[in-house]
């Protein structure tokens, strides 16, 4: 079984640190990568481009979500998000991937239901490889 991960980030190292991360998985994932949230967006609302891009359902695409970007950032993401699927996104799981250890960013990223987790970068093997085993996996 292959684990999308979407990694919606402006920066390339930290793209570049989950692709490398992702290679020394336990399990086999595809790592796509977003520049900036409204491209992920874009791709995400699109239900032809959705499957081709984020793999079937199931299990969900992990989506590691960073807050700070330019022209639509994580926030409006996941506001987007919420007007368009509601709280049933069950073919994305969203996790929080940011710098920011601000614990109002965590309150406004956490109210979403489809928001599992808040991770504040860097991002780790251990845990993008817990991230995939207790949402994308678990049974």
């Amino acid at each position: 079984m292959t684990v999308t991960i979407a990694v919606v980030d402006d920066s390339d190292v930290d793209r570049y640190l989950v692709q490398r991360i992702a290679k020394h998985l336990e399990i086999e994932a595809r790592v796509i990568e977003f520049d900036g949230g409204d491209h992920f967006f874009d791709a995400i609302i699109d239900d032809q481009r959705r499957p081709n891009e984020f793999g079937e359902y199931p299990p969900p695409a992990l989506v590691l979500l960073d807050i700070n970007m330019p022209r639509m950032n994580g926030h409006e993401v996941l506001e987007s998000l919420h007007e368009k699927f509601g709280d049933d996104s069950n073919f994305i799981v969203v996790v929080m991937y940011s710098s920011s250890d601000f614990a109002e960013d965590k309150t406004n990223s956490l109210k979403y239901a489809f928001v599992k987790d808040y991770f504040v970068k860097p991002i780790t093997k251990p845990k993008l490889q817990e991230a995939i085993d207790r949402y994308c996996l678990a049974t």
